[in-house]
């Protein structure tokens, strides 16, 4: 699965360190992994990264900056409470962030619960007695994990986010931890490439999914990951098909995550781009064709469409438009004709199938 999450009533430091050793991070109080991203209306591959911190050290621009700050503000660290100052700047942050945020900071990090199932510190950044700044992080074993970063936007020019990161490190360098994980990047989307100035490429590591393993940054490829692995297979199908005067389509599907959802259907399409065989033909999927990453095959499908769009209502809102090519129903897999290494293979089959459908129709 590309997409999996847990709710947790309990977790130990122990266990943490492993959720985050195997690429799994923290929303609320859900734990969770995805390896694709439905961002500003298109399809990513986040990338999860961290930092070891044995051997680490701040070089001279984190140095400076660190100086700089604790010179003008002061810096306390605590536990990681939701207090009413915390919940006041975070309401001025959302205001003036472009993009979506919870709707309170309580819900942002507890699903409005007031037990906390992580044990969590925070960075408090102040101004007299102004909070300017703050910063929540969960504390493992010999992990910690940056959850948010709240700043002031009126203090934008002294990079307060980014020095609570700063923060956070130290700690654990302080009490002899091995990781610290900031979260995900992700490639083609400059906006959290700022995770990436705490280290140097040969310090940072990134997870491989195919490896399912940490590698060190400087080893990493845009071309390798999932959603360009398998946006070149899918066109590089589409051109076999196009040789065969077979209409295709590729098609975004959002839905490719329903079973964590409670969804449990073992056959429901789990890939979240897909192409659209015979679109000319019928108006919805019904022979499609994915990319199984894991098995570095191509499948081809007899699909049905399940009516319960009311499901992705969110996502409704948001791609169903004209000219759309993300398709917002469940799609299950009646049967699967062919499993393949070779694009080919699929074209020759859809080509007697297209002679058979023309029959019937």
């Amino acid at each position: 699965m590309f997409t999996e999450r847990k709710y947790l009533s309990s977790i130990s430091g122990i266990e943490l360190d492993n959720y985050l050793n195997h690429g799994w991070y923290r929303m609320g109080q859900i734990i969770f992994t995805c390896h694709f991203l439905f961002f500003e209306n298109d399809l990513y591959s986040p990338i999860w990264t961290r930092l070891p911190l044995q051997g680490y050290a701040f070089r001279k621009s984190l140095r400076k900056l660190k100086k700089n700050i604790e010179q003008k503000f002061r810096v306390e660290i605590k536990d990681g409470l939701v207090d009413p100052a915390k919940e006041e700047l975070y309401q001025l942050y959302r205001r003036n962030f472009k993009g979506e945020l919870a709707p309170t900071l309580l819900e942002s990090l507890q699903d409005n619960s007031t037990f906390n199932v992580y044990n969590s510190k925070s960075i408090e950044v102040y101004a007299g007695n102004q909070l300017v700044a703050f910063s929540f992080f969960d504390v493992g074993e010999k992990s910690i994990a940056s959850i948010q970063g709240i700043f002031h936007p009126e203090f934008a020019r002294y990079s307060l986010g980014f020095y609570t990161m700063i923060q956070e490190i130290e700690y654990g360098l302080n009490r002899d931890f091995h990781f610290y994980y900031p979260g995900y990047i992700v490639p083609g989307n400059d906006r959290f490439d700022y995770k990436l100035r705490i280290g140097k490429k040969e310090e940072i590591e990134f997870y491989n999914l195919k490896t399912r393993s940490w590698k060190k940054f400087i080893h990493f490829s845009n071309k390798n990951i999932p959603v360009e692995v398998v946006g070149k297979k899918l066109t590089t199908l589409g051109w076999e098909l196009s040789k065969e005067n077979i209409p295709c389509q590729i098609l975004y599907y959002p839905a490719y995550d329903a079973r964590i959802f409670g969804n449990n259907s073992e056959r429901l399409l789990e890939s979240p781009l897909f192409l659209n065989i015979f679109n000319n033909l019928f108006e919805q999927p019904k022979f499609i064709a994915y990319y199984d990453i894991w098995k570095e095959q191509y499948i081809f499908c007899h699909t049905i469409v399940r009516d319960e769009l009311h499901y992705y209502f969110e996502y409704s809102n948001k791609y169903d438009k004209y000219g759309s090519q993300h398709f917002l129903d469940f799609i299950s897999q009646k049967s699967r004709l062919l499993e393949t290494e070779h694009p080919g293979d699929i074209a020759a089959l859809a080509k007697s199938l297209q002679s058979l459908i023309k029959m019937k129709n």
